[in-house]
């Protein structure tokens, strides 16, 4: 039985063990004389894939998961060794091969670090790096073999499994995927012991084993019959919810059922596709191989960036909001998998922003740590998750917009009220004339943006010119009044006393005895 799990790929956790190497070289020459001059084949490479820069690096890997990654150190744009800690995060077992034109210390310590095969020096020998690839594509073979090893035990006394070898038989593959890696070894214990009544009850047995850093894998099998799909997407995600706290993100996909362990490749392999789900399903869902339906591809509207980027240069967000969630929608209704030119086309949206933000001067708190650019698109895995993200910096755009609008219009009052504080017919009437606003709005732009109404702000600038014009002895107060914007001397002195909390002449006196 354990040789019929490991061909289906159950305990490798790969829908194949073909060796896949990601090259990142942005030097056009060398990139080509790698792929022409090195015998990939003879160090047993399978597939290559090439990219010229981190950007391009991050895109191809959303299709393709390497097991070795060869990068160069300086590049335009993030340089190889950032490069390479992103993607260590990603894929925790590639092998990784540095190649620089320079010799450096702490390049060299983060070659180290990061645990690189090797640390090749340009100008690049075909036997060195030949011996780089060899070293790397071993160390990959080895980490395969420890891991079949590990889950090899598990499964080397097969007369002790409670699976059936003869009769009619119902087999499927599960393939569980969490969010946080904290919490996988728990939940392969929680799982059995929470389905044990319900496998009881049903004559079930399960396999639960961890596949990688992030997923269980499970194989259910049971004699003669099996609960329905309903039944089971019932069962297993109440006892998810009760095993994971609310804040836990997990999403199951199962295959197709078949009725011997020697078929289960299929139902494996459906498990694994049906995990491109979701993307467009969204966390804490379980979905069926067989519910999967369409070619979940899709023409992206070539046009959306252009229209998006229109919107935001009008500073209209409910159009921007509209179109994001309308592409949005369109790929979740489609049911469409993540590719890299969907992956482009959330970028380019973020690029929009993000040039917005730099064009319009923006304050510091739009591009705060919760904004983490390209490192979120990096890590997130739903449409949902990107959605909320671009929606929230265009709500934080446009208001920070507003912000920087309504502080130019209350300071351009500001200067105007400084400039003719001595006309008697200054009004809000007036100001709002001068700004082409409602006086109504422009009141209550006013009291948000400078914290006072504008009538408090116009005789603040008034009493404040009139202390400076009343220390000239040949002034009259009743020629103050008027020269500040007060035609009734009367009424200025009640107005400065109560501001100041001195008449006129007190205050004056005052000047006197300084």
């Amino acid at each position: 039985m354990m040789q019929i799990l490991h061909r289906a790929g159950f305990l490798s956790g790969k829908e194949e063990s073909a060796l896949k190497i990601l090259i990142i070289e942005d030097e056009t020459v060398i990139r080509n004389g790698l792929l022409k001059h090195i015998s990939w084949e003879s160090l047993g490479v399978d597939e290559i894939k090439v990219a010229e820069n981190a950007e391009k690096a991050y895109i191809v890997c959303q299709d393709y998961i390497p097991d070795i990654v060869l990068s160069d150190i300086f590049m335009p744009g993030e340089n190889g060794i950032e490069l390479c800690k992103r993607l260590r995060k990603l894929f925790p077992e590639v092998e990784i091969i540095f190649v620089t034109g320079y010799a450096d210390k702490e390049y060299l310590k983060a070659a180290i670090d990061l645990h690189a095969v090797r640390y090749v020096e340009k100008p690049i020998s075909r036997e060195n790096i030949s011996e780089a690839i060899r070293e790397a594509v071993q160390r990959v073979a080895r980490t395969r073999e420890q891991k079949e090893a590990r889950l090899h035990t598990l499964f080397l006394d097969s007369s002790s499994q409670p699976f059936y070898t003869s009769g009619k038989n119902i087999f499927c593959v599960g393939i569980l995927r969490l969010e946080c890696r904290d919490k996988l070894m728990a939940a392969k214990e929680w799982l059995t012991e929470s389905l044990d009544a319900w496998l009881e009850e049903n004559n079930l047995n399960i396999l639960v084993e961890i596949s990688d850093a992030r997923t269980l894998s499970f194989l259910l099998g049971g004699k003669d019959r099996f609960p329905s799909c309903e039944s089971v997407k019932t069962v297993f995600g109440q006892v998810l919810c009760q095993i994971f706290s609310e804040d836990v993100k997990w999403f199951l996909t199962i295959g197709k059922q078949v009725d011997a362990v020697e078929y289960i490749t299929p139902s494996w392999q459906e498990a694994v596709k049906a995990q491109k789900a979701l993307v467009y399903t969204g966390w804490k869902h379980i979905v069926f191989a067989n519910e999967l339906q369409g070619k979940h591809e899709l023409n992206v509207d070539e046009t959306i960036v252009e229209k998006f980027a229109e919107a935001i240069l009008q500073k209209n967000e409910k159009a921007a909001l509209e179109l994001l969630d309308r592409f949005t929608d369109t790929l979740e209704k489609n049911q469409v998998f993540f590719s890299g030119d969907i992956r482009h086309t959330y970028y380019d949206i973020h690029s929009v922003l993000k040039r917005a933000e730099q064009t319009m001067c923006l304050n510091d708190k739009i591009c705060d740590t919760e904004y983490m650019g390209t490192d979120f698109f990096e890590n997130a895995q739903t449409y949902e998750e990107m959605n909320a993200y671009l929606k929230k910096r265009i709500v934080a755009l446009v208001e920070d917009a507003d912000l920087q609008k309504n502080i130019y219009v209350v300071q351009k009052v500001m200067d105007y009220i400084w400039k003719n504080y001595g006309d008697s017919s200054l009004s809000i009437k007036t100001l709002s004339e001068y700004v082409y606003l409602t006086p109504t709005y422009l009141s209550n732009l006013f009291k948000k943006g400078a914290g006072i109404t504008i009538g408090q702000y116009m005789v603040d600038v008034r009493i404040e010119n009139a202390k400076r014009l009343m220390k000239d002895p040949k002034l009259k107060f009743y020629e103050v009044a008027r020269m500040v914007g007060y035609e009734d001397a009367n009424y200025f002195a009640k107005i400065f006393k109560k501001k100041i909390q001195m008449t006129p002449s007190e205050y004056k006196e005052s000047l006197s005895l300084k």
